[in-house]
């Protein structure tokens, strides 16, 4: 019996020492865009869960090699259309090109908050890090949103678009997100072309108990940071003249 009891106490504490190493390892697919046409929405997405809509407003995208090519033509101010600009930056939908997806993220089987996000991306100019922004919108009741010029890496650096291909590596809780969402935007708000190659979380911190919406949004602890539209974009556009 003693004998017995040895071999369980020890499986137990090579599962428990096994246990943190692969949860370091693991990642989690949101796309690849592999043979993605942005123009016909597959039903799921390539880590095999559903995806409930995509986004491509004020803009022209295209799968270049297994890449998504955006080039993004936010509407520009029109006198005609708006009384003032008050009013023209109320509307997000005009003055911001907006590519986004909402994947089913939660049906992931052990789905984890992550530290990080990595996002394989380059620029057809250089320096569209100023004109783009990330937000999020989980279960659609909570917003976090930040330019992408000011999320923060792995290594505590700023990101820069080349014209290279490169893996960004957002930390998230740095950059005032949470670890894991199911609706997820990149938008411009100025004329730009980025191609985006793989989107993936990874470094899991903690379990998500999806059984309901009230236990996903219990482990959001990042502080909100509102819509796209509560961000200062007129004094970003003034930078960029």
């Amino acid at each position: 019996m003693k004998k017995f009891l040895s071999i369980i106490l020890a499986a137990m504490m090579l599962l428990a020492m096994a246990a943190p190493a692969m949860a370091e390892g693991e990642t989690f697919l949101w796309d690849n865009f592999d043979d993605r046409d942005p123009n016909a929405k597959p039903e799921l997405a390539p880590n095999g869960v559903q995806i409930w809509w995509d986004n491509w407003a004020n803009l022209r995208a295209k799968n270049e090699e297994g890449a998504l090519k955006i080039d993004y033509r936010p509407k520009a101010f029109d006198p005609e259309d708006y009384e003032n600009e008050d009013e023209y930056f109320a509307h997000a939908a005009d003055w911001m090109g907006n590519w986004g997806e909402a994947v089913n993220m939660w049906a992931l089987d052990g789905i984890s908050w992550c530290k990080y996000l990595t996002i394989r991306v380059k620029g057809a100019e250089g320096g569209e890090e100023k004109k783009l922004i990330m937000d999020w919108h989980p279960e659609d009741s909570r917003f976090y949103a930040a330019r992408f010029s000011d999320l923060v890496l792995a290594d505590g650096t700023h990101p820069v678009i080349t014209t290279d291909w490169q893996d960004l590596v957002i930390d998230l809780e740095a950059s005032g997100f949470p670890g894991m969402t199911n609706a997820f935007h990149i938008r411009a708000f100025a004329k730009c072309v980025i191609w985006v190659d793989e989107i993936t979380f990874s470094e899991a911190v903690a379990p998500i108990d999806a059984s309901s919406q009230e236990t996903i949004l219990a482990g959001m602890t990042v502080e909100e940071t509102g819509k796209p539209g509560d961000l200062p974009i007129r004094d970003f556009l003034a930078e960029l003249e």
